[in-house]
């Protein structure tokens, strides 16, 4: 790469509408997993351990198990998970750029997360994360699949 390769111009003029339309996305889904993750924790005394622990897994937990035939050790496992798995997500999309990984990991956590609303019957959840779904597959569209080492021949 020379120096007379490099565009000078600020990113905001350089960047085309495929690249706002990823940045777009990828704050939109970012934020949406680290508020998700994040709001477990909160509870009428603010951020606490003890409020997701003591009264949102128990309940989360209840449901699934009175509702599926999955596990109560399986339920437990994933659901005491979760929290921490979107926040990672949620930062992991905001800071990774284009990179795929925290994409594709999304999605796998949506598709997870629909099947156990798709066993207890709550078909209007599944439609919300179907749409969410949807905005983590066009975010892998404008990603692309151009690695940043590989030059254009």
């Amino acid at each position: 790469m020379s120096l007379d390769s490099i565009d000078p111009r600020p990113f905001w003029i350089r960047w085309k509408s495929r690249d706002w339309a990823f940045f777009l996305l990828q704050l939109f889904l970012g934020l949406r997993f680290l508020t998700a993750g994040i709001g477990k924790f909160y509870g009428n005394t603010g951020l606490s351990f003890s409020h997701f622990y003591s009264e949102v897994l128990p309940a989360l937990s209840q449901a699934f198990l009175e509702k599926t035939f999955l596990p109560a050790w399986g339920v437990k496992l994933f659901l005491g998970t979760l929290p921490y798995a979107e926040i990672l997500l949620g930062a992991g999309i905001l800071v990774a750029g284009k990179n795929r990984g925290p994409l594709v990991l999304a999605g796998i956590l949506y598709v997870v997360l629909a099947f156990g609303q798709m066993l207890m019957g709550a078909q209007s959840v599944v439609a919300d994360l179907a749409v969410h779904l949807g905005l983590v597959a066009a975010a892998l569209i404008l990603a692309g699949d151009e690695n940043p080492g590989d030059a254009k021949r």
